[in-house]
């Protein structure tokens, strides 16, 4: 039964913090007036909790009253559902109890009474702050309080059916009940229940389950640490994370004891997912799977933040977390709702297990000798009843020290019967394996990566694996024969996840690009124009170009894998082999494979693999990639772009892999000629085309520094070998600049559009259509640096010469229009800039390249609608629907934590707030502003924007104090180092002084407004050069409110301290 003193503690406990928390609710609502509906809703949820929970506690006595111990019809039942009850009532008060220490924070030292007005004020300012954590805790209470419902209706009708039908209030006992309880009563309240049951089992049913792989079928052992495990996870401290540990070296079955774990105990969590524990790199990638489960943006910290902030148990399995020089607590979710379960070879990780035992060993908790023999034997498919294939078996798992992996290996060598091998002379062919590894290592001079101390610690599994391996070589069918190569390939790729898709597109797409471009060669030869200008398609002609430049030998890839000898029935039986061995792993819910690490390593460190031959197979893993990658435009379909963010870890070990080869090529090459410099290694046109490709899958998944890294060497290349002065030089060079821009290396990023250029002006001419367009390009890289004149007059070329050119309804008139609409914004040109703003998006829409639903079109109707704010009589409420609409567009297409979804919510706040609803602004952008924070970074202009918005949004609300502490935050000079300029500040850093120095003006501190108009002219004094910013129209402005304030300052005179007091 469950515990009777439990759960009326947490019922009373529960109930009496509702009250506490209802009557503070109120009492905030009465002095602060208009509040929040937020304070409401929150208010009714803990209402409805305290009703539940008192009538929980009178069904729990009516109950003890109601049911006979004597005879218990439906006990069984009925304990599971006060168990199920006891547990939600504890996850319930944990929650309740965190909302009242939240409202501690937020009563503050005054207590729960309302002692005025701007106390009241206060208490909901405050609240304000937590309005995170408090929507937190509001989903939470709904949850419980569901649960609990349900839970409820299954036992007030077993209470009900325990009355005496007589018409008496007196209870009946059980049999005597059982008599006279009508027949139709009881099957409708065992029906009842059950369906209760099942209601609140589909609650707690798991939702989400991603896990490397499955179990292997031939699981074996540690039953009891599994129990052990989850009891202690039961009993463990509900105010800690809870995480364990699983040590042992590799092969031991960590991974496997945790799939296991995660496999029976899967309805105990909501979710479960699995990282990728071996590098910073790994790790950020699979976060960034687990992110787009959560609908968020696809990186770490917006993953660990959607994990953090779930209300469901959840398991997070992060595996292979060996790496001793990494800080692994750094990329723990944080919060206390999860449970993390690590596996990892380092023994300082042991320290971080927080329940139970707190880590398992599985170096001294081994597979004992039955579970040993009995692994073996499954493996080997022989018989566990015959003693003397039990006694061999045991002598095997002895000598192989009972190590699950290398117990496997050995089982399916001997099912195979590889290198002639059986279980009474296995031993034998195993010490002639370990014999033949040692002195292969003798002869190649240890040139492997693997020290002699690794060799010698996993000499059960690497001689067990290279039995299997001498195996394979030995047969000479071609399905084993294009088993070793894959298996080779592989090794040099990602052990995770190794998609049949790639292998199948490698052979496929290099076929549908050269037809792409045989239809498109006529047309190109024609076209003059630039159709747009993101900047996947500036490397189109540069990635084309090498692509034709390739040597038309074969390329270095096996056999199975060539576009002449594929067979994708071959390509299958090749598979089927390495899986039926146990060297692969497949996972049927997504057609991949996987490798176990240390079969991963050995393949690739080989003694018997040569530099020259690891050489071979790394680019022939590079080749394969690279193959699977399609080039813009065919790359814009989404199965592309979902198959770029899936290489990622492959293309990342790929390139590891070429550095460490080529470093001991060079080391090599200096033993042998002491007297002579090593050579430089130069890119070749095949190398060239892989990094253009490569840059892509960094682009892709938001790693701009490595696709810097290779667009550097892809653009050195190009230019070397073409000149500057070539169409595909200026293509490689603009998307160099797009990449700096996504790091707000803005400057450099308009360097290199301005020598793209000036170069075409010399090779084309000044009113080519490609001049025009850089010529538009470079504008709008100038107006986001300040640099207004030249922005203004670079676009007006530009719109000049494409009319003459192009004609008035040539879509890059429209984006040119577009660029130059923003410009004349900044020259306080309001109604021009919506006019402008309103031709292009008109033109947009109906363009044939773009459409409404473009990402330009959109943009044109974002800033049209912006544009109505500062025009007299616009229409606002026009304006509003086309923000929604854009809006709307951009979650469903980017995401809703997507950059451009985030602005567009901060530019609909704008639009609320001109309309006069600044508290449904601010709701906007507070919403908006942590996940900016999160995912571009502190000092990102996008979060500064918003920052300076949402001040706007308090000026609006006379909360000057706040808006003022929020714009001296936003000013400072560091946060725009990024973008810092000999000739000017950054124009966001000037429009926040201006705002600031608007909300001094209008706070009544006009002595601070007059030092912030000095702060100002100086600031715009040096923007463009040569004193141009002082032209502009926010100077002549600047003036004019400073002779106001003089005015003010000497008319305040004594009383100054009322009117600049704070």
């Amino acid at each position: 039964m469950a515990d009777p003193l439990s759960i009326i503690a947490s019922t009373t406990g529960i109930i009496d913090v509702c009250v506490r928390v209802a009557k503070y609710l109120k009492d905030v609502k009465d002095a602060a007036g208009k509040i929040e509906q937020d304070l409401l809703a929150l208010l009714e949820e803990f209402n409805g909790l305290q009703a539940v929970n008192y009538s929980i506690h009178n069904t729990w006595l009516d109950h003890q009253k109601a049911v006979d111990p004597k005879a218990p019809a439906y006990e069984p039942l009925i304990e599971t559902q006060w168990q199920d009850l006891n547990h939600a009532l504890c996850g319930c008060s944990k929650s309740v109890l965190r909302l009242g220490a939240l409202i501690e924070e937020v009563v503050g030292k005054d207590g729960h009474s309302v002692t005025s007005k701007l106390d009241g004020i206060k208490k909901v300012l405050r609240k304000q702050s937590k309005d995170k954590e408090i929507l937190e805790i509001r989903q939470q209470v709904m949850s419980h309080r569901d649960n609990l419902q349900v839970l409820l209706l299954a036992l007030n009708l077993y209470v009900f059916s325990t009355r005496d039908w007589s018409g008496t209030d007196a209870l009946v006992e059980g049999p005597i009940l059982e008599a006279r309880r009508p027949r139709s009563v009881t099957r409708s309240f065992r029906a009842s229940v059950t369906s209760a049951t099942d209601a609140v089992a589909s609650v707690k049913l798991n939702k989400h389950f991603h896990v490397p792989r499955a179990v292997s079928s031939i699981y074996t052992g540690r039953e009891p640490l599994l129990d052990q495990l989850k009891s202690a996870l039961s009993q463990a401290d509900l105010s800690i994370q809870k995480r364990f540990v699983v040590y042992g070296m590799g092969g031991s079955g960590k991974t496997e004891f945790c799939l296991k774990f995660a496999q029976d105990y899967r309805n105990s969590f909501w979710g479960i997912f699995c990282i990728d524990g071996k590098s910073k790199e790994t790790i950020r990638h699979t976060f960034s799977n687990i992110a787009k489960i959560g609908g968020v943006e696809p990186n770490e910290l917006a993953a660990k933040n959607w994990l953090a902030n779930l209300a469901y148990p959840w398991l997070l399995l992060i595996d292979n977390a060996d790496d001793r020089n990494m800080d692994l607590q750094k990329h723990f979710p944080a919060g206390e709702r999860g449970f993390l379960l690590i596996t990892t070879r380092n023994p300082y990780n042991r320290t971080l297990g927080t329940v139970g035992e707190k880590f398992y060993d599985f170096e001294k908790e081994t597979l004992d000798v039955d579970e040993s023999n009995e692994l073996l034997l499954k493996a080997a498919d022989e018989s566990q009843r015959i003693t003397s294939v039990r006694d061999a078996a045991a002598r095997i798992a002895e000598r192989l020290g009972y190590l699950p992996l290398a117990l496997v290996q050995a089982g399916k060598a001997i099912f195979r019967h590889m290198c002639t091998c059986n279980l009474y002379n296995y031993l034998d062919i195993y010490d002639q394996s370990w014999q033949r590894i040692r002195r292969a290592r003798s002869l190649s001079g240890l040139r492997s990566s693997l020290n002699n101390d690794e060799v010698v610690n996993m000499k059960n599994v690497y001689s067990s694996y290279e039995i299997i391996y001498r195996g394979l070589e030995n047969t000479p069918a071609l399905s084993t024969q294009d088993a070793i190569d894959l298996l080779k390939l592989f090794s040099f790729l990602s052990n995770e996840s190794l998609r049949m898709e790639v292998l199948v597109t490698a052979v496929r797409h290099p076929q549908r690009q050269r037809q792409y471009d045989e239809d498109q060669a006529a047309k190109k030869a024609t076209t003059t124009d630039v159709a747009s200008n993101s900047w996947t398609s500036t490397l189109k002609e540069c990635l084309i170009w090498l692509q034709r430049q390739v040597d038309k030998s074969v390329p270095v890839l096996p056999a199975v894998l060539r576009e002449e000898t594929y067979d994708e029935a071959r390509l299958g039986d090749a598979m089927d082999q390495l899986e039926s061995l146990s060297l692969v792993n497949y996972h049927r819910e997504d057609n991949s494979y996987s490798m176990h690490p240390l079969i991963h390593t050995w393949v690739r460190e080989r003694p018997e693999m040569s530099n020259a031959e690891q050489a071979m197979w790394c680019q022939a893993a590079s080749s394969t990639l690279a193959q699977s990658i399609l080039l813009p435009p065919l790359d814009l379909i989404e199965s592309a772009e979902a198959l770029r963010r899936h290489l990622l870890p492959h293309v990342s070990h790929v390139q590891m892999c070429r550095e460490s080869i080529k470093l001991k090529l060079i080391d090599n090459q200096k033993s042998r000629n002491r007297f002579w410099r090593p050579l430089a290694p130069t890119l070749s046109r095949q190398l060239a085309l892989e990094f253009g490709k490569f840059s892509l899958v960094y682009f892709t998944n938001g790693l701009y520094l490595q696709a810097e890294e290779l667009q550097l060497k892809v653009k050195d290349y190009v230019c070397g070998q073409l000149g500057m002065g070539n169409q595909l030089a200026w293509r490689v060079t603009l998307a160099l600049s797009a990449t700096y821009f996504e790091l707000t290396r803005t400057n450099k990023a308009a360097e290199l559009q301005a020598q793209v250029l000036d170069s075409c002006k010399q090779t084309l001419g000044p009113d080519n259509p490609q001049t025009l367009k850089f010529m538009d390009i470079l504008g709008a890289s100038r107006c986001f640096q300040g640099r207004w004149a030249e922005s203004r007059e670079l676009h007006e070329k530009a719109i000049e010469g494409m009319n003459k050119v192009l004609g008035p309804d040539h879509e890059d008139m429209f984006l040119a229009t577009d660029n130059l609409g923003k410009v004349m914004w900044r020259y306080f040109q309001y109604k021009l800039s919506h006019d402008l703003h309103a031709k292009a998006f008109q033109g947009l829409s109906k363009a044939k390249s773009f459409g409404p639903t473009h990402a330009k079109t959109l943009e044109a109707k974002e800033c049209l609608a912006l544009s109505c704010i500062d025009v007299l009589g616009a229409d606002l409420q026009s304006a509003r629907n086309m923000m929604l609409q854009v809006k709307r567009e951009r979650k469903l297409r980017l995401g809703t934590e997507q950059p451009w979804t985030l602005l567009a919510r901060c530019n609909l706040a704008r639009i609320e707030s001109a309309m006069g609803d600044n508290a449904k602004a601010e709701k906007l952008i507070r919403k908006a502003l942590p996940v900016a924070q999160r995912n571009l970074g502190e000092n990102h202009f996008g979060t500064l924007l918003g920052k300076t918005h949402l001040a706007q949004v308090l000026v609006r609300q006379k909360r000057y104090d706040e808006a003022e502490d929020m714009f001296m935050d936003i000013i400072q000079r560091h946060r725009y180092e990024s973008a810092a300029r000999d000739d000017g500040e950054h124009p966001d850093r000037i429009s926040a002084m201006r705002y600031l120095l608007m909300c001094y003006a209008e706070h009544g501190k006009f002595r601070d407004a007059l030092d912030m108009c000095d702060q100002l002219q100086e600031a715009i004094s040096t923007i463009g050069g040569q004193g141009l910013g002082l032209l502009h129209p926010i100077a002549k402005w600047i003036e004019a409110m400073r002779e106001d304030f003089k005015r003010k300052v000497k008319i305040s005179g004594e009383t100054k301290g009322l009117i600049f007091g704070s």
